[in-house]
C-alpha cells in the first residue's frame, strides 16, 4: 500500500527542460510536465518509436577466433575494423510536445495515488491524465488554449535522418518515417477535456470520451497497483520517498501489458534524439531496470521483455555461430534495438557475452519468484543453455583448467585495445551462476545436461586473483575508480562468492572502497549499496541510499546518468541533463535488498541496515513463491503456494508458535503449505 505521506511529489517552476519535468507513463507512452510561469509544456514519448535506420548486423569475421588473434598481436586497427561504426545507428525518436500558455504557472504536482499531473497558479489549474489500459490516450482539462508541435519541428536531426517534414492539419499531424510505419497525434476537444491520441500507420477517428471517466480508470488501476506493492519504512524519509516514486516509475514504464523499457522508458525528449538511442544496454542497464520485479512481487511485468527476446530467437542463433562457429547458441550484444540490431561501433560491448548471461540469470530468478515454469520449459532453459553453450565454445582446456582466453571487464579501459584480458573475473562469475542455475532448473524439468557442463563447473575458477583480492582479469587489479564494479560480480548479482576465500573479499573491499567514487554514474550506487549489504557495512548502506537523491536526481526528481553538480565525480556525459531510469529502479531494488536477500540459498534478514534502526516492511516477495513481511519485533513468512524457506535469524532472540527458540545466525528451513504462515517474536 501507498502511506498518505508519500501519496504526492511535487515541483516548482522553473522546469528548463523535459527531463526536469514530473512524469507519468503506461508502459508504452510518456508525459512529462516541465516549463516556465508562462508557458507548460507536456512532453510525448513512445517507448516503440524506433527509426530502425542503422546499425549491424554480425559479420562473419566477427569470429571469437578473429578476435582473441588480434588482441594477441595487440593489433587495435583490426579489431576496430572487425566492428565498424555504422554511419546511422538506430534510434527512439521524439513524438510531439503540447504547449499550453499558462501565466502565473507556479507548480506541478503528481499524485502517485492515482497518477494525476496537475499544473497550478494565478488562480488557474489544469489536470493531465494519462490512459492506463488504452496506450494510446491522454487528456487534460482546465486549458482553453494548446499547440500541438511535432518532434520534427523541435529536433532537426530528423531532418538530417531522412525525415520529411510532417503534414499538419486542424488537431494534430501526420509524420511520415523513411523506413517504418507513419505515426501522428490527434486531438479532439470534449465535454470536459481535451483527448489526444498517439497512433501509427493510417490516421484514426477522432478521440471520444469524458475526462471523468479517465479518471476513474486512473482510480481504478492505480489503486489495483498499490494494492500488490510490498510496504516499507526504512527509517529514512528521503529513501522511502524515493522507493514509492520509483515503484510508481517503474509501473509507468514495464507495465505489464506495455512494451519492454529502455534506457529512458517512455519519456524520450522532445527536441533531440535520446542518449544512447534509449536502447536495450545488457551489461547492466536492462537488469538494473527490471529489479524490482522480482523483489516487488511484480512479475509480469517481465514478460514483455521475455517476449521480445524470444522473438529474437533466430538473430541470437545468427550471432552465435557468426561468432563461435556454433549452431545452438544464443549471443546478445551489450546494445541493440527492439529488434537485436547491434548499434555498433564498441567492440568491447558487442563481445561482451555477459549481457547474454546475465539476462539468463534473470530468466531463472523470474521463474524461481513466479513459479512459471511454463516460461522455463517453453524459453527460458533453452536460452540458458543456448547462452552456455556459447560460453563453452569460448572456453579453451589445458587438462587441468578451463580458462576464457580474452574478454573485457564491463567497460573498464572503454574500447582501448588493452580493454581485455584473460579469466576476467566478471564472466567467471556469471558462468557459474548460469551453471548452478541450470543443474537446478535440469531437475525441476527432469531433463539431463551435458556432462560436460559439470566439469567446467568443477574446473573453471570462480574469479581471477591478483596480489590476494579479486582481479579485473590476470595480472590485473582495480587500478581506478570505475562506475561497474564487475569484478566483485561473484559477491553480486551472481551470488557465488561462497568459493571465494574471506580474506580475499575483505582485501578486495579494502581496494574498491580506495578507489573511491570518482568515476562513478547514478546507477553505480544501487549497485554498491547492495554490495556493502553483502560485506556487513549496512551503515555505509543505507548513508549511500541518503547521499544518491542528493546528488543524482534534478530539481524534478528524475534520475541521472551524471551528477547534478560538478565535483562529486567525473561523469562521463560531461552533463546533468542525461535522464536514465535504471539508478532511480535500482534504488527500489537496494531498498528491497536490505531487507532480504540470497546467500548461497540463505535469506539473509534485515542485513542493510543498522541494528538500532527502527524498519518495517510488508509483502516483499520471496524466491520460491513466499511474501515477508516483519520489523525489530517480529517477522513471517506466508506461501502463496507450497514452498520452502532457508534463512538466518537476524540480531537478537527469536521464538516460534510452537515455543521453540533461536538465536541470531540461527539458520532454520521452514517448510510450508498454500495460505499458511511461519511466525517468529523476538524475545529481547
Amino acid at each position: 500500500m501507498l502511506p498518505v505521506k508519500y501519496e504526492e511529489v511535487s515541483a516548482e517552476f522553473p522546469l528548463n527542460h523535459a527531463q526536469t519535468g514530473l512524469a507519468v507513463g503506461n508502459g508504452a507512452l510518456g508525459l512529462s510536465v516541465w516549463g516556465e510561469k508562462g508557458v507548460v509544456n507536456i512532453t510525448v514519448g513512445a517507448t516503440a518509436l524506433w527509426d530502425h535506420q542503422g546499425g549491424n548486423l554480425w559479420q562473419k569475421d566477427q569470429t571469437y577466433k578473429n578476435f582473441c588473434e588480434a588482441l594477441e598481436k595487440r593489433d587495435g586497427a583490426r579489431i576496430r575494423q572487425m566492428f565498424k561504426r555504422p554511419a546511422v545507428q538506430p534510434s527512439t525518436v521524439p513524438l510531439a510536445r503540447i504547449v499550453l500558455p499558462f501565466p502565473g504557472a507556479e507548480r506541478v504536482t503528481l499524485s502517485l495515488k492515482d497518477g494525476l499531473l496537475n499544473v497550478e497558479g494565478g488562480g488557474k489549474s489544469v489536470d493531465i491524465r494519462l490512459a492506463q489500459k488504452d496506450k494510446d490516450i491522454f487528456a487534460f482539462r482546465g486549458a482553453v488554449e494548446y499547440q500541438i508541435v511535432p518532434g520534427y519541428d523541435l529536433a532537426p536531426v530528423l531532418k538530417e535522418r531522412g525525415f520529411l517534414p510532417p503534414e499538419k492539419f486542424g488537431n494534430g499531424f501526420h509524420q511520415v518515417m523513411p523506413h517504418d510505419p507513419a505515426y501522428g497525434l490527434v486531438s479532439a476537444e470534449t465535454a470536459d477535456g481535451v483527448f489526444f491520441r498517439f497512433y501509427r500507420g493510417e490516421r484514426p477517428e477522432a478521440v471520444s470520451g469524458t475526462f471523468a471517466e479517465l479518471e476513474e480508470e486512473n482510480k481504478r488501476c492505480w489503486q489495483d497497483f498499490w494494492e500488490k506493492i510490498p510496504e516499507i519504512s526504512t527509517g529514512n524519509a528521503v529513501a522511502d520517498s524515493f522507493y514509492y516514486r520509483g515503484i510508481f516509475s517503474f509501473q509507468g514504464m514495464t507495465a505489464a501489458d506495455g512494451v519492454p523499457a529502455g534506457l529512458q522508458g517512455p519519456w524520450i525528449e522532445d527536441d533531440q534524439l535520446p542518449p544512447w538511442s534509449s536502447d536495450y544496454h545488457f551489461n547492466i542497464n536492462v537488469q538494473m531496470c527490471y529489479w524490482p520485479a522480482c523483489r516487488a512481487g511484480l512479475f509480469d511485468n517481465l514478460k514483455p521483455l521475455w517476449a521480445m527476446m524470444e522473438s529474437w530467437k533466430e538473430r541470437m542463433r545468427y550471432n552465435a555461430e557468426c561468432f563461435t562457429g556454433i549452431s545452438d547458441g544464443y549471443m546478445i550484444p551489450h546494445a541493440v534495438d527492439d529488434r537485436c540490431v547491434n548499434m555498433g561501433g564498441f567492440w568491447a560491448g558487442t563481445v561482451d557475452h555477459t549481457s547474454a548471461g546475465w539476462m539468463a540469470d534473470m530468466m531463472y530468478e523470474y521463474t524461481r519468484y513466479s513459479g512459471d515454469v511454463d516460461f522455463l520449459r517453453r524459453f527460458g532453459f533453452d536460452f540458458m543453455c543456448g547462452v552456455m553453450r556459447v560460453y563453452e565454445a569460448m572456453l579453451e582446456f589445458d587438462g587441468k583448467a578451463y580458462a576464457l582466453p580474452w574478454l573485457t571487464s564491463p567497460e573498464y579501459r572503454g574500447s582501448e585495445v588493452d580493454a581485455c584480458g584473460k579469466n576476467p573475473s566478471f564472466h567467471l562469475a556469471a558462468i557459474h551462476r548460469l551453471l548452478r542455475d541450470i543443474v537446478s532448473a535440469a531437475e525441476l524439468l527432469n531433463v539431463e545436461i551435458p556432462s560436460k557442463w559439470l566439469d567446467i563447473q568443477e574446473k573453471l575458477p570462480v574469479f581471477t586473483e591478483v596480489d590476494g583480492e579479486i582481479g579485473l582479469w590476470e595480472d590485473l587489479k582495480l587500478d581506478m575508480s570505475h562506475r561497474h564494479h564487475s569484478h566483485l560480480g561473484a559477491v553480486c548479482p551472481f551470488n557465488v562468492a561462497d568459493r571465494i576465500p574471506e580474506e580475499v573479499l575483505k582485501k578486495s573491499l579494502r581496494s574498491w572502497i580506495s578507489h573511491g567514487m570518482g568515476e562513478w554514474a547514478g546507477w553505480s550506487f544501487p549497485w554498491a549499496v547492495m554490495l556493502h549489504t553483502r560485506f556487513g557495512n549496512p551503515d555505509m548502506a543505507q548513508f549511500l541510499l541518503q547521499m544518491w537523491p542528493q546528488v543524482y536526481t534534478n530539481k524534478g526528481g528524475r534520475t541521472l546518468h551524471d551528477a547534478n553538480f560538478k565535483g562529486f565525480s567525473n561523469g562521463l556525459c560531461g552533463n546533468n541533463r542525461v535522464m536514465q531510469m535504471d539508478a532511480g529502479l535500482g534504488v527500489v531494488a537496494a531498498i528491497l535488498d536490505c531487507y532480504l536477500f540470497e546467500r548461497s540459498g540463505v535469506l539473509e534478514l534485515f542485513a542493510g541496515f543498522p541494528e538500532d534502526r527502527e524498519i518495517f516492511c510488508r509483502n516483499i516477495a520471496v524466491p520460491g513463491g513466499l511474501r515477508f513481511s516483519g520489523d525489530r519485533k517480529e517477522f513471517s513468512f506466508t506461501a502463496l503456494r507450497d514452498a520452502a524457506v532457508t534463512f538466518r535469524f537476524p540480531a537478537g532472540e527469536w521464538r516460534d508458535a510452537d515455543g521453540n527458540v533461536f538465536s541470531a545466525n540461527d539458520v532454520k528451513t521452514v517448510t510450508l503449505a498454500a495460505g499458511k504462515c511461519a511466525h517468529f517474536t523476538r524475545l529481547n
